[in-house]
């Protein structure tokens, strides 16, 4: 089980977090082959600190071109550098594994082909409230990280598929990985920031792959972004998870979900309007973004239906 993983961490100025999170690689039972940190440059001094106190960590600066942009790079050189592993384990900075992380979800992963990602159990600093129990997909179509802000009264300790995980800290397995990527990413570009995990575990689904939730699994997730805070993070950040809700529906919902869950989904946005009029009017701009992105949407929605019948196709002729 040992050294069937590559880890990366993508970082935008939190150093301080990058330390904590190689620490707890450090400490994990079963360590990874290798640990990847992609950095967006926001103090090279830092970087320069960062990079000489830990010789055993590839380091590369890249422009910030968003989280998904730091997964493809990581993903991209391990194909080349590290193609044997298994497994990579995506991590936010702000994480901070339990030593057990990687081993749990590691040989989860191996008994389920099924499973394309899959994390654990995040909870919040001090470890008395859940961050992520898995994310779930309510009728209204905006993924939500389950039990958020809960006690952890053990109310979620049964291993499950469900429809998401955090890209918090999330293990891949690279064999799904040709099967996922859409227009040469494996995570979307053009949603820069928020969502993109979710874009990515939705069209996992729709590809026939399983998303593993594992409470044995566990890590501390800092969290910047909290709903109680909302209105204190910079609007563009804002704007950004508010658009790609509408990118990952014009991907992912299908004809027949879109009806049944029609009246749910209208409901939520009417309330969502309502509150930007209200309140929030910096998110106006959201919407002519979502507008202005949605042709290359649709092009990804329509790669993905394609996909699906290529698949139905070949199943057909070999059930001949």
């Amino acid at each position: 089980m040992r050294d069937c993983y590559v880890a990366g961490i993508i970082n935008h100025g939190s150093y301080d977090d990058v330390e904590r999170c190689l620490a707890s690689l450090r400490a994990q039972t079963c360590a990874p082959r290798a640990v990847y940190v992609v950095d967006t440059g926001v103090s090279p001094g830092r970087f320069a600190a960062l990079r000489d106190a830990h010789p055993d960590v590839i380091f590369e600066t890249r422009e910030n071109r968003g989280w998904g942009a730091g997964v493809n790079r990581i993903l991209a050189r391990i194909d080349a550098e590290q193609a044997t592993a298994d497994f990579a384990l995506l991590l936010n900075p702000d994480i901070e594994l339990d030593p057990d992380f990687a081993r749990v979800l590691v040989a989860a992963m191996g008994a389920a082909p099924d499973v394309a990602l899959a994390s654990g159990k995040l909870l919040r600093p001090g470890c008395v409230e859940i961050d992520s129990a898995g994310i779930v997909l309510p009728r209204h179509r905006r993924p939500r990280d389950r039990a958020s802000g809960q006690p952890d009264c053990h109310q979620f300790d049964r291993t499950e598929r469900i429809f998401g995980v955090s890209g918090a800290a999330m293990f891949v397995r690279r064999a799904a990985l040709p099967d996922l990527t859409l227009a040469g990413e494996v995570v979307d570009e053009d949603f820069f920031a928020y969502h993109d995990d979710t874009d990515l575990c939705w069209r996992a689904g729709l590809l026939g792959w399983s998303v593993l939730y594992e409470p044995r699994a566990t890590a501390v997730h800092a969290r910047g972004w909290r709903a109680e805070r909302r209105l204190s993070i910079d609007p563009q950040v804002r704007r950004n998870s508010f658009r790609n809700h509408y990118l990952q529906l014009i991907k992912n919902e299908r004809g027949v979900d879109l009806l049944r869950n029609l009246p749910w989904l209208l409901g939520w946005e009417v309330l969502r309007l309502g509150f930007v009029l209200l309140r929030d009017r910096a998110m106006l701009p959201a919407y002519l973004d979502a507008i202005r992105k949605a042709p290359r949407a649709f092009a990804k929605r329509r790669a993905i239906a394609h996909r699906l019948r290529e698949r139905s196709e070949l199943a057909a002729s070999r059930g001949n």
